[in-house]
């Protein structure tokens, strides 16, 4: 734990191999199949191959260990403190073959912590399906959120980027304002991935994307219900109108 954790309060993130089960890809990826067949209206497009879906959760439970991790937990709560709370959740599907090949560099929020994590939004990706060098990988550019002041992307040399592989199971936890990037390679081999974001409490929710399902934030136990108690203005409409 302490050499993980201070290997993040360096680079900005962190892979965990073995995060997932092999059960518990194998039966993320049959939710994922059948939510593809029964919700697919709420798969959006994005363009290049990519398919998203910030709704996968609602439907199906067995997504539930992705957005609440069991063995990610005490990383989460080293690193975001005692007010970690839930954020968002998708499920993403990079096709084999995409029609053109990129790597957009990007942040997902300009926001940092104080020291020695700087990590206002903590983000986690799991791999569902094997990812090696030649496929899509996804890649930080270490160091690039872990300051008080965020420099811009000139400032990096993209040659130090990391470009991340492992086995189906692996997880990869990185500060959301950490330069990060979708690398999109010529592959005949889909990827399968979950996003989930964390922050605190008493701080606004990152995004108003993912509509947390009642099974979730009532009827657990009392570290699930605070996880969840933070919840974002559309599940929060939701829970007062339906």
């Amino acid at each position: 734990m302490e050499e993980a954790l201070e290997f993040y309060a360096r680079n900005g993130y962190l892979v965990v191999p073995e995060a997932l089960s092999a059960a518990e890809v194998r039966d993320i990826n049959a939710a994922i199949d059948r939510d593809l067949v029964e919700n697919r209206a709420q798969w959006q497009d994005h363009g290049n191959g990519r398919r998203q879906s910030v709704h996968a959760l609602l439907a199906q439970p067995a997504l539930d260990v992705t957005m609440r991790p069991p063995r990610l937990l005490p990383l989460l709560e080293a690193i975001l403190g005692d007010e970690l709370c839930a954020d968002e959740h998708s499920v993403m599907i990079r096709q084999g073959d995409p029609p053109a090949l990129e790597c957009h560099w990007h942040r997902d929020t300009a926001s940092v912590g104080p020291p020695p994590y700087f990590t206002h939004s903590l983000s986690v990706v799991f791999y569902l399906t094997d990812v090696e060098e030649t496929g899509h990988t996804f890649s930080v550019i270490p160091g690039s959120a872990q300051s008080s002041e965020l420099r811009g992307q000139d400032a990096y040399d993209l040659n130090t980027a990391r470009h991340l592989t492992g086995p189906a199971g692996t997880a990869i936890l990185f500060n959301a304002a950490t330069f990060h990037a979708g690398c999109v390679r010529a592959t005949p081999r889909e990827r399968r991935t979950v996003h989930i974001y964390c922050g605190r409490r008493s701080a606004p929710p990152i995004s108003n994307y993912t509509i947390f399902p009642r099974r979730l934030w009532e009827g657990q136990d009392a570290a699930a219900r605070q996880y969840y108690s933070r919840l974002n203005p559309i599940t929060h409409l939701l829970r007062e109108r339906f």
